[in-house]
């Protein structure tokens, strides 16, 4: 269900009611109310601006467990080959 606001009320004390109408109206000074968007650009922007800094630590993370998980070659210490000088 969507959620509904009188901008002139205050948060606390406000209560609805429907008219004859249909319409939903403040039960306090009787204005229509206004729809509440899900999500307004404020919360927008500032997921932006949060993911553009944590980014960078999720890909290290990433990237971090995938050097983890994959094998190394063994180290062949007795293949090394030795020159001597005659």
């Amino acid at each position: 269900m969507s959620r509904y606001y009188c901008p002139f009320c205050s948060i606390r004390y406000q209560f609805h009611k429907t008219n004859s109408e249909g319409v939903l109206i403040c039960g306090q000074c009787g204005d229509p109310l206004i729809k509440k968007p899900f999500i307004n650009t404020r919360q927008i922007f500032g997921l932006v601006a949060a993911l553009s800094f944590l980014s960078p630590l999720l890909i290290m993370l990433v990237l971090t467990v995938k050097d983890f998980n994959e094998e190394k070659p063994p180290l062949h210490l007795e293949t090394s080959v030795s020159i001597t000088i005659n």
